[in-house]
């Protein structure tokens, strides 16, 4: 089976996102990804060759603060020859998953050293010793000590191989990195992109790089299983030569760990700039994304769905939107700030037209009780939208807030006050907000624009456009959806009776 086996996608988010869990956050905190299904967008969008350009790409679309490198992208899909290289060289690469280690590896490089290593030289310095000592005073008590000596070096071997046997299996894709980087840096169509500090990079790693080969070399032979292959391992042990190697590796790779960081981003970049390429070629319509002073868009849709449903809209002002269940309030709102990371992240947006200024992107949609920490939906709500006014306070630069159902969580009447007083916080603060509620009372919060969804029920049938409306909703389908899904005609019967004497009592 390959060394490179593409294991599924999904199963290996955990590893892809190691990389991540290192770096800086980005624009876009757990809380929205989760959100919005990142996951899911990020697997749409995925369709990089290497653990290199997968992790980066993973965690670009957290909108971090480098630059994408849109020049590349595009030339990728004009020009063949370009696509052709890049996907047959970075593909080398692969995605083996040992492999997804190595940036963790690089950054506690210090503390992947053996301990007390200068014992492993005195003992390979004592065994040559003691055979020389053994050759030429053919001692039987040299000879005792040099068996003692085979013996030591043999246990500390085993011992220790099974500690180091999986970072000396990931620091071998270095090896990778730097073949790739030198084949990328000599072709002419290439070379532009690369830059001084990544020739200096690779300029830097050249010996480590040598070093590397011989221990390839060594690794391939011994995997072969015959008899010479499984001496020759037995020998290597007894000299302690590969834990010798590894501290040697270890050490060069902590003093020039920014050497081979600067090399990781240059095939992450012209990989994630292929993946970015295929990704749009695969959507049925996109655009680039425009400077504005606020968020507005023409035929802009959720990324994810097969069924596009485009909708314009502008977010001049704060927004709340009302309308029946099932009518697209939250896919919308989610499909806006999906596409305010697509276009930030990798300057994509599945819209015709989209237009924002950069900002960071915070929301507060999914939520279930914690059943392990103890935390109510409603502690975890107020929570979440505590952490959102903490941000406006804090914030220098625009936000995009998203919340759906805001504290829906506890009972009708505190809920009202308290997003009353949520919403007139946010009145005057420089932020955009999309807000979807039941609550019809809310609508009338000065400073806000109210835009609905609706619903038609035609012959026993509900029908959704799906279309974002001007104005607050005044379709009602929570009844018609029970008797659309068949309850029993006594629920149906009494629920609108109990609409009509709640009514009288108001």
């Amino acid at each position: 089976m390959s060394e490179r086996k593409f294991y599924e996608a999904e199963s290996r988010l955990n590893d892809i996102r190691r990389m991540h869990d290192r770096m800086s956050p980005g624009l876009v905190d757990e809380i929205t990804w989760n959100d919005l299904e990142m996951d899911e967008v990020f697997l749409e969008v995925n369709h990089t060759k290497s653990f290199v350009g997968e992790q980066l790409l993973y965690h670009r679309l957290h909108c971090d603060q480098t630059g994408f490198s849109d020049d590349v992208a595009e030339e990728i899909s004009q020009n063949n020859k370009i696509r052709k290289f890049l996907n047959s060289k970075i593909g080398l690469l692969g995605k083996c998953r040992e492999n997804y280690y190595l940036y963790e590896i690089l950054q506690d490089s210090e503390m992947m050293l053996l301990d007390h290593g200068y014992i492993f030289y005195l003992l390979q310095a004592s065994l040559v010793m003691l055979g020389l000592l053994t050759l030429i005073t053919q001692s039987s008590y040299f000879l005792a000590a040099l068996g003692v000596n085979v013996a030591v070096n043999f246990t500390i071997y085993f011992m220790v191989k099974q500690k180091y046997e999986i970072y000396i299996n990931t620091l071998i894709s270095f090896k990778g990195i730097y073949t790739v980087t030198k084949q990328l840096e000599k072709n002419p169509d290439i070379r532009k992109y690369v830059t001084d500090k990544e020739r200096k990079a690779l300029k830097n790693l050249k010996r480590v790089n040598r070093i590397l080969v011989g221990v390839i070399a060594r690794r391939r032979f011994t995997i072969a299983g015959d008899v010479s292959s499984l001496l020759t391992d037995y020998l290597y042990g007894v000299l302690l030569y590969d834990i010798a190697i590894y501290n040697i590796v270890i050490k060069k790779l902590a003093k020039q760990k920014e050497d081979v960081s600067v090399l990781m981003g240059l095939i992450g970049r012209l990989d994630i700039a292929l993946s970015v390429a295929e990704y749009r070629e695969g959507c049925k319509y996109w655009c680039k994304p425009l400077e504005s002073d606020y968020p507005e868009m023409k035929n802009m849709a959720h990324p994810l769905l097969e069924s596009l449903v485009g909708n314009d809209f502008s977010l001049e002002n704060k927004v709340i939107i009302t309308g029946p269940n099932a009518a697209g309030k939250s896919t919308f709102m989610k499909a806006v700030a999906i596409n305010a990371i697509l276009g930030q992240a990798i300057r994509t947006c599945i819209a015709t037209e989209f237009a924002m200024p950069k900002m960071k992107i915070m929301t507060c949609m999914a939520l279930r009780d914690d059943v392990q920490s103890g935390e109510s939906y409603y502690y975890r709500e107020a929570n979440y939208i505590k952490r959102i006014i903490d941000e406006v306070r804090d914030c220098e630069e625009p936000l995009l807030i998203v919340i759906d159902e805001i504290l829906k969580g506890t009972n009708t009447k505190e809920r009202i006050a308290a997003s009353k007083a949520i919403l007139e916080f946010l009145s005057d603060k420089k932020v955009y907000l999309l807000l979807a509620t039941h609550d019809v009372e809310l609508t009338r919060i000065d400073g806000y624009d109210n835009y609905h969804f609706d619903s038609k029920i035609e012959s026993d049938e509900i029908f959704f456009d799906y279309k974002i409306h001007l104005g607050i909703s005044s379709s009602k389908n929570a009844i018609a959806l029970l008797e659309y899904l068949k309850y029993p005609i006594e629920i149906i019967k009494n629920a609108r009776s109990y609409v009509d004497e709640n009514r009288r009592s108001v």
